[in-house]
C-alpha cells in the first residue's frame, strides 16, 4: 500500500510540473494561456526572444509590463528551465574537445597536418563516400580498416550508423575507435556555415645545443700559439655581433576561414627567434614572409558521380607513396612507418605549417574517384642556400674583407646546396658581420682559406617546380601510381667539387684536413648542375608507388630514381632509394616489417621517408663545426629533413594479451650507414601491467649498438636504456605519473686522449669506459573544470656524458650533464570561443664546454670549461579564438 502511495505522490507531482510553462521553450500560445494579458505574453516572448533567456522566475521583473503581482500570481503555474545557448558548431567542439587538444598537442610531431584534421573533426566526411587515401591518411586507421569499409559500401550496404560502422567486417576495435570522430553517416552533425579561427603564439624559446655551439664558434686567425691569450672579443662570432643572449621570442599569427568543407583561406607569419617580428614587416615585406591559401575542395562532384575535387593557390603541400619523391616539410621524424601517429596526408593538402625551405607556393589541383586519381602542381619560389663566395676588390684591385657570389662563366651564381638556417638574417646583416670576422681571419698567418668562401644567402636561388602524380586503383585496396617533379633552377647552379676540392672549401686550417673521412661523402654526394660531363638547370626524380591488401595484410612501397646521367624511364642507372613494407593487423596485434634503401648520392631534398637518422648526421657537419670555414655551415645537418643514406630491415609490432598485460610498441632495427658502411642495431620493448583501469605500471628497455660488426673499431658505442613508470588515472581525468630512467653507454678506449703522446704509461689507454646516468620525473594532470585543466611536470637528471631527453607536453626536449627542470602549463577555455595556454619552464643545468685548438695539445686555461651553468625561463602563450 505504502509503494502505491509514493507512486501515486509521484506520478501526481509530475502531472502537475508538466501542466507548468517553461518560460525557455513554451510557444507564444503557450504562454497566452497563463492568467496574463495579450500585451504581457508578447513581452514575455519577445524578451526571450529578442533580449535573453530566462535564468529564474524573477527575470520576469526585468519586463517593464510584468510587475510584482502579476509574478506572484503566476509564480506557481511557470517554471524555467535550464537552457544553455549552443549552437551546433559549438555542440560539435565540445563533443570532440578531447581529439582537438590530443592534435594540438601532437603540432610538434604531425607540423601543419594537425589542422587538416582538425576540419574534417569539425566538418566529417561521409563515411559511405570516402575513397581509400581518405581512410589511411586519418590517423591510427589502417589500410586493412579502410579496405573493410570500402567493401562492405561496395556491396551496397550503406552504413547508417556508429553501431552500423562498428559491426563493419575488417574494422579493428582500434580502427573504429579513432575513426568515429571523422565521419558521419546520413546527415552531417554541422551544416555547412563560416567557419574561423584565429591563433597567435608568442615563444621565449632558447636555441638547442647544436645551435648554440655553431654560433658560439669564434673565427680566429691562425697564429694564434697554444700559449697565446685569446682576445675575449665576443663579436668575433656569431652569436657575440648579433647579440643572441637577448631575450628574443617566435611569435606565430595564423588565421583561417572556411565555408564547410568547400572554400578555404588562410594566412600565417611566423617570426622566429632572431628575425624581425611581425609588427616591423609591412606591404611587400610582409607577403613574402607569410603563408597563405586559398582552395576549393568537393568530395562529391554533381556531373562526376563519387569523384572528389581540390583546387588551390597559394601555399599546399604535396604528398604521395612512402615520401621518397615528394613529401615537402622542413621537419624530420625518426622512424616515420606511416601509421598510427606518424601518418601521411596523401594528396594535396593547404600547409600553414612553420615549413619554409620546402614550402610549395602556387597551384595544384586534384581529382579523385574509385578507379583513377590525378594531381598536378606547379610552384614558383625562392629559396635560401649556401653560396659560394669570393673577396671583393677595390678600385685598385686591392681585395676587401667583404665578400660577393662567385658568379660562373654562364652569368648563374653557384651554390653548394639548399639551407634550413636556425636563423634567417638578411643579406645587409650578414654583409657588415662577415668583413668583421674576415678581418680577423686575414690579420694572422696564412689559412688554407683565409676569408668565408661559403655563405648563407636568404631567397638566393630561384625554383620553379612542375610535378604530377597519377594513380590507377583496378580493385579496391589496391593502387599503382606514378610521381615526378622536375625543379628549374634559373639564377644558379648546384655545384659540387671533388672529394679534395671540397674538402679544402670546406676546412679552414690544413692542420684538420684529416677529420674529413668517408662518412663526409654524404656531401660529397650532393647533387649538382654543372659538372665537368654535363651543364643543365634543373633537378628531376621520378618513382613508382603502389598498394595493395589482401586478407589482414597491406603491402606497400615505393621506388624512386634521381634523374643524373642515366635515362629517365630506363631503371637501375641513376642514384635510387626504395622502400617495401608489410602490415599484418589482428584484433589485439599487429606486425610491421619495412625495408629501405637510400643510395648516398640519392639527393632529393623533397623526400622525407622512414630512417634513424637525418642526413649528415655523424659528419664533419655535426662533430667538427670549430674546422669548418663557416660555423653556420653546420645548418646544412641542424635543421636537415631527408633520410640518412642507409639500407636496413625494422620490424614493429603491439600485442595485448588481455585486460592486464601488453606488449606496447616494439620494434627491432637493423641497419648499414652506406656512406661508411657502419652497422647499427637498435631495439626497443615495453610491458606494461595493468590490473586496475586506473593503475597502470610500465618498464620499457632500449638498446642500440653502433658499428655491431666490428668491436674493435672507435666508432663501437652500446646503448643501455631501462625506464621503470607507474601511472594512475583518477577521478575527473587526472592523471599522475612516477618514472625512472637508468642510462649506460658503453664506449672504445680513445687514446688519444686518455694516453697523450706527452706522457708515459697510461693504463687508460687500454680501458674501455663506461658512462651512467639517471633520471626521475612526475608528470601530472589535473582538470578544476571541463574548462580549466593544469599539466605540469618536474625532473631531475645526472648525465655523465648521457644524453637524456624528455617528451615534454608538445615537444622533445633534450637535456644538458646535470640538472633539474620544472614546467607547468595552464589550459583555460575563457569563453565559449577563446581558449588560452599558458606555459612556463624553468631548467637549470650544467654542462660541458670545449674549445679544442690543436690535436693532443695542452689547451690553454680559458679554452676548457669543465662546468658551465645554465638556467633558462621559458614561457609559451597561445591564444585560439574560433568561432
Amino acid at each position: 500500500m505504502k509503494k502505491f502511495l509514493i507512486m501515486f505522490i509521484a506520478l501526481f507531482a509530475i502531472g502537475l510540473y508538466a501542466q507548468k510553462v517553461d518560460l525557455n521553450t513554451a510557444s507564444l500560445e503557450e504562454i497566452m494561456r497563463l492568467p496574463i494579458s495579450e500585451i504581457q505574453a508578447n513581452d514575455i516572448y519577445n524578451y526571450r526572444t529578442y533580449i535573453s533567456f530566462f535564468e529564474s522566475i524573477y527575470d520576469l521583473r526585468n519586463i517593464a509590463s510584468i510587475d510584482q503581482i502579476t509574478m506572484l500570481r503566476i509564480r506557481d503555474q511557470v517554471v524555467v528551465s535550464l537552457y544553455r545557448e549552443e549552437d551546433e558548431v559549438t555542440a560539435r567542439r565540445e563533443e570532440i574537445m578531447d581529439l582537438l587538444e590530443r592534435l594540438d598537442s601532437n603540432e610538434g610531431g604531425s607540423e601543419g597536418m594537425s589542422d587538416v584534421w582538425e576540419d574534417y573533426l569539425m566538418t566529417p566526411q561521409n563515411v559511405n563516400k570516402m575513397h581509400f587515401d581518405d581512410f589511411i591518411s586519418l590517423p591510427n586507421v589502417s589500410p586493412v580498416d579502410a579496405v573493410g569499409i570500402l567493401k562492405r559500401v561496395a556491396r551496397g550496404d550503406t552504413i547508417a550508423d556508429m553501431r552500423d560502422l562498428r559491426n563493419t567486417v575488417g574494422l579493428s576495435h582500434y580502427g573504429y575507435t579513432n575513426l568515429r570522430s571523422y565521419v558521419y553517416y546520413r546527415n552531417p552533425p554541422v551544416r555547412n556555415r563560416l567557419y574561423f579561427d584565429a591563433q597567435m603564439q608568442y615563444y621565449t624559446r632558447y636555441y638547442e645545443e647544436g645551435a648554440y655551439d655553431m654560433y658560439h664558434e669564434p673565427f680566429l686567425r691562425e697564429d694564434y700559439g697554444v700559449t697565446t691569450v685569446v682576445p675575449q672579443d665576443k663579436r668575433l662570432s656569431y652569436w657575440g655581433y648579433f647579440n643572441l643572449d637577448q631575450i628574443d621570442p617566435d611569435y606565430i599569427v595564423k588565421l583561417r576561414a572556411r565555408y564547410g568543407n568547400h572554400l578555404k583561406i588562410g594566412w600565417m607569419h611566423n617570426t622566429a627567434k632572431g628575425e624581425d617580428d611581425i609588427w616591423k614587416s609591412t606591404g611587400e615585406d610582409l607577403i613574402a614572409n607569410s603563408k597563405y591559401y586559398a582552395g576549393y575542395e568537393n568530395t562529391d562532384l554533381a556531373f562526376l558521380p563519387r569523384t572528389s575535387l581540390k583546387l588551390y593557390l597559394g601555399h599546399y603541400r604535396a604528398t604521395y607513396g612512402e615520401g621518397l619523391v615528394m613529401e615537402n616539410t622542413d621537419f624530420y621524424s625518426a622512424r616515420k612507418t606511416g601509421y598510427g601517429f606518424s601518418k601521411r596526408i596523401l594528396g594535396i593538402t593547404p600547409d600553414l605549417s612553420r615549413t619554409q625551405l620546402y614550402a610549395l607556393r602556387g597551384a595544384a589541383i586534384e581529382l579523385n574517384n574509385p578507379l583513377i586519381g590525378f594531381s598536378a602542381f606547379v610552384s614558383q619560389d625562392k629559396k635560401d642556400a649556401i653560396v659560394y663566395m669570393e673577396r671583393e676588390t677595390d678600385d685598385s684591385g686591392n681585395p676587401t674583407n667583404y665578400i660577393t657570389p662567385v658568379v660562373g662563366a654562364d652569368g648563374k651564381y653557384q651554390v653548394l646546396s639548399y639551407v634550413n638556417p636556425t636563423i634567417r638574417w638578411d643579406e645587409d646583416e650578414l654583409r657588415e658581420a662577415e668583413a668583421h670576422f674576415n678581418q680577423e681571419l686575414v690579420a694572422g698567418g696564412a689559412y688554407a682559406v683565409p676569408y668565408i668562401n661559403l655563405a648563407y644567402r636568404k631567397n638566393f636561388v630561384d625554383e620553379t617546380i612542375w610535378g604530377t602524380h597519377l594513380q590507377v586503383s583496378p580493385l579496391i585496396g589496391t593502387k599503382l601510381g606514378f610521381t615526378t617533379y622536375t625543379a628549374l633552377y634559373d639564377n644558379a647552379h648546384f655545384v659540387v667539387p671533388d672529394w679534395n676540392t671540397l674538402k679544402l672549401d670546406f676546412i679552414r686550417n690544413s692542420y684538420y684536413h684529416k677529420v674529413f673521412k668517408i662518412n663526409d661523402s654524404e656531401i660529397a654526394g650532393l647533387y649538382s648542375t654543372s659538372t665537368a660531363d654535363y651543364v643543365r638547370d634543373y633537378r628531376r626524380v621520378i618513382g613508382f608507388d603502389g598498394h595493395t591488401v589482401v586478407g589482414n595484410v597491406s603491402v606497400q612501397g615505393e621506388y624512386a630514381e634521381l634523374s643524373v646521367r642515366g635515362e629517365d624511364f630506363k631503371l637501375g642507372d641513376d642514384p635510387k632509394a626504395y622502400l617495401v613494407s608489410a602490415y599484418t593487423q589482428y584484433e589485439n596485434l599487429y606486425f610491421l616489417a619495412l625495408l629501405r634503401h637510400y643510395d648516398v648520392n640519392f639527393d632529393n631534398p623533397y623526400s622525407n621517408a622512414f630512417s634513424e637518422h637525418e642526413r649528415f648526421d655523424d659528419t664533419v657537419l655535426e662533430k667538427y663545426i670549430y674546422a669548418l670555414t663557416n660555423p653556420t655551415l653546420s645548418d646544412i645537418y641542424q635543421n636537415a629533413s631527408q633520410a640518412q643514406p642507409e639500407h636496413g630491415i625494422y620490424f614493429e609490432t603491439r600485442y595485448k594479451f588481455n585486460n592486464y598485460f601488453t606488449v606496447g610498441r616494439s620494434y627491432l632495427d637493423i641497419w648499414e650507414r652506406l656512406s661508411d658502411g657502419r652497422r647499427s642495431a637498435r631495439f626497443q620493448s615495453e610491458l606494461e601491467f595493468r590490473p586496475l583501469y586506473q593503475v597502470a605500471m610500465r618498464l620499457r628497455y632500449k638498446n642500440q649498438v653502433n658499428r655491431y660488426d666490428d668491436t674493435a673499431e672507435r666508432g663501437v658505442s652500446k646503448t643501455n636504456e631501462y625506464t621503470l613508470s607507474f601511472r594512475t588515472f583518477l577521478s575527473a581525468r587526472d592523471f599522475l605519473e612516477f618514472e625512472y630512467r637508468y642510462n649506460t653507454v658503453w664506449g672504445p678506449p680513445y687514446t688519444s686522449l686518455t694516453n697523450p703522446a706527452a706522457g708515459g704509461n697510461n693504463s687508460m689507454a687500454a680501458a674501455s669506459t663506461l658512462m651512467q646516468g639517471d633520471y626521475i620525473g612526475v608528470n601530472y594532470t589535473h582538470n578544476f573544470s571541463p574548462s580549466l585543466k593544469l599539466q605540469g611536470a618536474f625532473l631531475y637528471w645526472y648525465g655523465h656524458g648521457i644524453s637524456h631527453w624528455d617528451w615534454e607536453d608538445m615537444e622533445i626536449d633534450f637535456m644538458g650533464e646535470k640538472g633539474a627542470k620544472a614546467w607547468v602549463a595552464i589550459h583555460s577555455r575563457i569563453s565559449q570561443n577563446l581558449y588560452m595556454t599558458l606555459k612556463f619552464r624553468n631548467k637549470t643545468y650544467q654542462d660541458k664546454e670545449l674549445r679544442i685548438r690543436e690535436y693532443n695539445v695542452d689547451l690553454p686555461a680559458n679554452s676548457y670549461w669543465e662546468r658551465v651553468q645554465h638556467v633558462e625561463n621559458t614561457i609559451r602563450l597561445s591564444l585560439d579564438y574560433r568561432f
